[in-house]
């Protein structure tokens, strides 16, 4: 019999009362069976974890007691509700299996949460950040859908991007969201771990598939705020972009920054300064006119060899030079020395900084007939560096060029055929001399110039921003202000619709020895008037015949053997020089006598020379 106290006769707590809730019982013999490790349902005592033995008559507990306290929750999921034997039952062996829960479902969450976020933090007690997660990212989706739906995508976005300070809010952006994406993934994965109770290599595969998760989100978004980082840095380089504003060339305000401005001259100089080099000269000439409205661009070379320029009155050098530059003596007195002479003579260009860039713009200003507005120069460093920054260029190469030669040895061959060239060979592409002349060199050159220009595409740049900043830093310099970035950005995407033709001066045009500087000038504006009649011109990549996987024809290799008329740029001294010009001035006296001196004759395929099948063609 059951006392009121619910005591049986020994004096000890009552079996068959039943308890409130799942409250423990505080006394002595409760806190004895709650230190053993007790099978609630088998009757069977593991050994305890203190000498003391078991007391007698011990059994089974109530399934709310401190000895299954923590089965509880997995016996009710499992049915298990009375002893062994009893109806919903289950073994120690279900019971470990209910414990472990589902790895499946916490994956699904985990890559469902990377790919979505917040949506894996929504069935949680942190759903209210998971909604808000949720919630920013469709406000992000449908700004972006109306940022590329209204008005022009690519150029609007361009824009933005030339904005320093934009940049760097750009930047701040990613880093927090990139941030935040990583946390709430390990967040959404440890909280349905532990919903699932996920012990032992479960929870290690668990975590392990959150930890490669975060490594895909925080890739690309470090991919991308090195890229900002970088961009801003650039922007902020007054090396890179030297003009100051105020300098006389003001843009019109407005849509269009270009509506007051016809054309632009853009100078752009190629420049081997390496230590091996006698002085520092230009090592490729061109001027870039561009018509604003339709980005059309006639491209000229100026070869490097033209000799006895002039400059315009009034200027130092004019003075100096009133009959055209004669400082070097004959075969020596060539367009690209004019730097050389100028950085040798600074007195007569008092506080400027740059006196062979000054005097090397006024003669080529002076030989075109045309005001450059801007200039931009890199080295040759640079261009290998800038193309290799791009992934390389594809071209099919019309014949075998010589790597090296001249004073020294051929080094190697650039293959005739379809090639993916990268910077270093790209570079010998377009500087190799031997088996040619400067003006096929011009027209490699000008070939690889538009074939890059092909290639640098968007997308292409996007992905190549870091590696194109640290090429321009080290190696381009312009006078380009950084606040007329964006209209300079707007310009090279008509340029990029418009195309380019070229015009390079070659003894067709006029002699090298002995230039028309007259007939050059009205040919120039002929060529101006010309680009603005043209297509888009077509590619300059080359190509194989259609459906063919064979090589384009390509001419035949040219002798091996080196020849005094060409000289590598690596070589490049006075006495090497006056050989090579001496050659190819005897070359040019038929051109001279031939060089109309009416009607400028224009040339619409000037760079036949150097594609693919000329030489065959010429044969």
């Amino acid at each position: 019999m059951q006392g009121a106290a619910g005591q049986d006769g020994s004096g000890r707590p009552s079996l068959s009362r039943p308890l409130r809730g799942n409250a423990p019982v505080h006394d002595a013999w409760s806190q004895e069976a709650t230190s053993s490790e007790h099978d609630a349902w088998s009757g069977s005592i593991a050994p305890r974890g203190s000498s003391e033995p078991a007391a007698p008559g011990d059994g089974p507990t109530e399934p709310g007691s401190p000895a299954t306290a923590g089965d509880s929750e997995p016996s009710r999921a499992t049915g298990s509700t009375g002893p062994a034997g009893a109806p919903g039952a289950t073994g120690t062996s279900d019971a470990a299996d209910a414990h472990e829960g589902s790895l499946p479902k916490v994956a699904f969450w985990t890559v469902l949460t990377t790919l979505l976020p917040g949506s894996g933090l929504v069935t949680t007690r942190l759903r209210r950040i998971g909604w808000v997660l949720l919630a920013i990212l469709a406000l992000a989706a449908v700004t972006l859908t109306a940022f590329l739906v209204i008005g022009d995508p690519m150029r609007n976005g361009m824009m933005l991007l030339t904005n320093r300070a934009v940049l760097i809010g750009f930047l701040i952006t990613a880093v927090v969201i990139g941030l935040v994406w990583a946390l709430q993934i390990v967040a959404a994965n440890l909280t349905h771990s532990r919903r699932q109770r996920l012990e032992g290599t479960k929870r290690y595969l668990a975590l392990a598939l959150a930890a490669l998760m975060v490594v895909a989100v925080v890739f690309p978004v470090g991919r991308g705020v090195q890229s900002l980082w970088a961009a801003q840095g650039l922007l902020g380089s007054t090396t890179v972009f030297g003009g100051r504003d105020g300098d006389g060339r003001t843009l019109a305000e407005g849509k269009d920054p270009w509506a007051n401005t016809e054309r632009v001259n853009v100078m752009l100089l190629g420049q081997d300064a390496g230590s091996d080099r006698t002085g520092t000269r230009p090592d490729t000439i061109m001027v870039a006119s561009i018509d604003t409205e339709t980005g059309q661009t006639a491209l000229f070379s100026i070869p490097r060899n033209l000799e006895k320029v002039e400059f315009p009155e009034g200027t130092p050098a004019a003075e100096e030079f009133p009959d055209g530059f004669d400082y070097y003596g004959p075969n020596q007195d060539l367009i690209n020395a004019v730097w050389t002479w100028a950085e040798e003579h600074p007195d007569l260009f008092p506080d400027d900084p740059n006196p062979g860039l000054t005097a090397t713009r006024w003669a080529v200003e002076e030989t075109l007939g045309l005001d450059t507005d801007y200039y931009a120069m890199v080295n040759l460093q640079g261009f290998e560096d800038l193309v290799n920054a791009i992934g390389g260029v594809d071209l099919v190469v019309e014949r075998r060029i010589p790597i090296g030669g001249g004073a020294g040895p051929i080094d190697g061959y650039i293959e005739p055929g379809s090639q993916k060239l990268d910077g270093y060979h790209a570079l010998w592409y377009a500087r190799s001399r031997e088996g040619s002349n400067d003006f096929d060199r011009n027209c490699r050159q000008q070939r690889i110039v538009r074939a890059v220009a092909e290639e640098a595409d968007p997308a292409t740049l996007a992905m190549s921003v870091p590696r194109l900043v640290s090429a321009t830093e080290a190696n381009i310099q312009t006078d380009i202000p950084v606040s007329n970035l964006d209209a300079f950005v707007d310009l090279a995407l008509r340029i990029k619709d418009g195309g380019f033709t070229s015009y390079p001066i070659t003894p067709d045009v006029t002699p090298s020895g002995n230039p028309d500087y007259e007939y050059l000038e009205s040919w120039v504006q002929a060529s101006i008037e010309d680009s603005m009649k043209q297509d888009p011109p077509e590619s300059v990549l080359g190509e194989t015949e259609p459906g063919s996987t064979d090589p384009a024809d390509t001419g035949a290799a040219p002798e091996e053997e080196s020849s005094s008329d060409d000289v590598p740029d690596s070589e490049e001294t006075t006495e090497e020089e006056t050989t090579e010009e001496e050659t190819t001035s005897e070359d040019e006296t038929s051109s001279s006598e031939t060089t109309p001196t009416d009607e400028p004759t224009i040339d619409h395929d000037p760079l036949k020379s150097c594609l693919p099948g000329a030489e065959a063609q010429q044969g």
